[in-house]
């Protein structure tokens, strides 16, 4: 299961860690069920790697 999840994320251009990191801390943080496709490794939005 772990492979699938990080192929899925380098098909779609992610970070397999940051995304992993990302999506547990999420859940910690009480991300609502029913928005649970918002956490799928296509709509992840990694950080800009520009400093603002």
């Amino acid at each position: 299961m772990l492979a699938s999840l990080v192929a899925t994320c380098k098909m779609s251009g992610v970070n397999p860690v940051d995304y992993i990191a990302d999506t547990l801390r999420a859940i910690l943080d009480g991300h609502p069920k029913s928005a649970i496709e918002d956490l799928m490794p296509w709509r992840f939005n990694q950080p800009s790697s520009i400093a603002a």
